[in-house]
């Protein structure tokens, strides 16, 4: 059910389509944006494995390589990051909609390919849901309280911990150090904007999946954090949030890639299954 495919205006892009394997195919089609440098697989596969889950749920979708990432050629890549992938993202809906017709689209990202979704979501009107883990995040006051409670408070009280910080007193280490895990480089608007823009998105009657792990520990740290970082959003049905703090930034382990996906793929071929799915938000 899966093909390969060279698109865009410079023929650049490489891309999968899975085709849905249901003859009750969805209107709308997915299209999965890369994380960072990895390639259109995902990490651990998951983009892989999202399509593979979202076939069998009759829904589409193309997983491809932003250029210079992966496959596709780094050619006539001007402007920020940001930027590209909302040209490119707009190329991978362009194509699907001139192959097979679909006019409706829901965009999928994990860290910088979440910013990439909201980014794109926000000039395409095309988008009709967006599905994206660890994307922008702003620290609140009861961030610290959590993070503390979380992060700091459980070594204090570890007296292995006590131990191996005085056995390291007085060692020098001369190897070279790499960058701290979460220390990358995101192209996520200030808050404010960011608030702007998914108020848009919500008028636009724009469905929205946010997920949030253990692995954005550095800036969201709890449950409801969400709606605190963005207090003019009302809670709807049209906004979903989870946050899954036993879960890593990349989902390594597969007991919690695979559940994660299962949940994805249940609420995107739900978005996905009537071209009218738009909901008239209550006063």
């Amino acid at each position: 059910m899966e093909s390969t495919h060279c698109f865009g205006h410079l023929e650049n892009l490489i891309g999968v389509y899975c085709a849905p394997s249901k003859y009750t195919a969805k209107p709308t089609a997915v299209v999965m944006i890369t994380a960072g440098m990895l390639h259109h697989v995902g990490p651990m596969r998951m983009h892989v494995q999202l399509a593979k889950q979202l076939s069998e749920r009759g829904v589409a979708s193309l997983r491809f390589d932003l250029s210079g990432i992966g496959e596709s050629l780094a050619v006539a890549s001007h402007g920020t990051s940001l930027e590209r992938a909302q040209r490119e993202v707009a190329e991978a809906m362009n194509w699907l909609q001139q192959q097979f017709g679909f006019e409706q689209f829901v965009l999928f990202g994990l860290c910088s390919g979440a910013d990439d979704a909201l980014a794109t979501a926000v000039h395409d009107e095309r988008v009709v849901g967006i599905s994206v883990i660890d994307g922008c995040g702003y620290r609140t006051r009861r961030f610290y309280t959590n993070l503390i409670h979380r992060k700091y408070w459980p070594k204090l009280l570890s007296p292995q911990k006590w131990i191996e910080k005085l056995g390291t007193r007085g060692t020098h280490h001369s190897t070279a150090q790499s960058m701290p895990i979460g220390v990358d480089i995101r192209e996520y608007p200030a808050q404010p904007i960011a608030e702007q823009q998914l108020n848009i998105l919500l008028k636009r009657c724009v469905h929205m999946q946010f997920v949030y792990t253990g692995g954005a520990i550095d800036y969201y740290s709890y449950a409801d954090q969400f709606f605190e970082m963005f207090p003019s959003l009302p809670r709807c049905e049209q906004i979903t949030v989870e946050y899954l703090p036993e879960a890593d930034h990349l989902l390594m382990l597969q007991s919690d890639r695979k559940q994660l996906i299962e949940k994805l793929a249940d609420w995107i071929a739900q978005v996905s299954g009537s071209p009218a799915h738009y909901s008239t938000l209550s006063a």
